[in-house]
């Protein structure tokens, strides 16, 4: 038998052996230790009722009520407040189990935002990208016409000063 205080449940167990390091975390945070007594675990012997006979009359049943140990003053309010202690522990369980799932929704939405924002500054470096390749494709073009026209009038020039007047520019005669 295990004892009750063992701090680890064998689904938890389970879960730490089977999980991830950072689920483990969470879920070690999340999951707590309740201590309940022996009383509680041990089954609950059948109550024994009273019942009349089918000689004794019905009034007589009715005017005395059977004693149960449930009903026994001093048991039920062990009882009683060990249920309330259940109920309020389960409670605390659930407001907890809330606060988790209302604060992974949030974060679940956090995270949305932040990939959109991130697939919008992609988007926005892609376009600048492009319209940067364009630019140097653009100025490259510049250039290769450039350096073909120079090319061009540096052959006129030689072919000026070797004597083929056809090549030479048109002067407006101030020379």
């Amino acid at each position: 038998m295990l004892n009750r205080r063992t701090p680890i449940s064998l689904g938890l167990a389970a879960i730490l052996l089977c999980g991830s390091g950072a689920a483990n975390a969470q879920v070690s945070n999340a999951i707590r230790v309740i201590d309940i007594p022996p009383s509680r675990l041990e089954p609950r012997p059948d109550p024994e009722l009273e019942l009349p006979s089918a000689e004794e009359p019905r009034e007589a049943a009715v005017a005395e009520p059977a004693v149960t140990p449930a009903s026994d003053p001093d048991e039920a309010g062990g009882e009683h407040a060990m249920d309330a202690i259940a109920v309020a522990e389960a409670a605390k369980l659930r407001a907890a189990n809330e606060a988790q799932l209302s604060a992974a929704r949030a974060q679940l939405e956090q995270i949305t935002a932040e990939q959109r924002a991130q697939q919008d500054r992609m988007a926005r470096y892609r376009e600048a990208e492009a319209a940067h390749v364009a630019a140097m494709s653009d100025y490259a073009a510049q250039l290769a016409a450039s350096r073909a026209d120079r090319e061009r009038w540096e052959a006129d020039v030689a072919a000026c000063q070797a004597g083929a007047r056809r090549r030479c520019a048109v002067s407006d005669g101030r020379r």
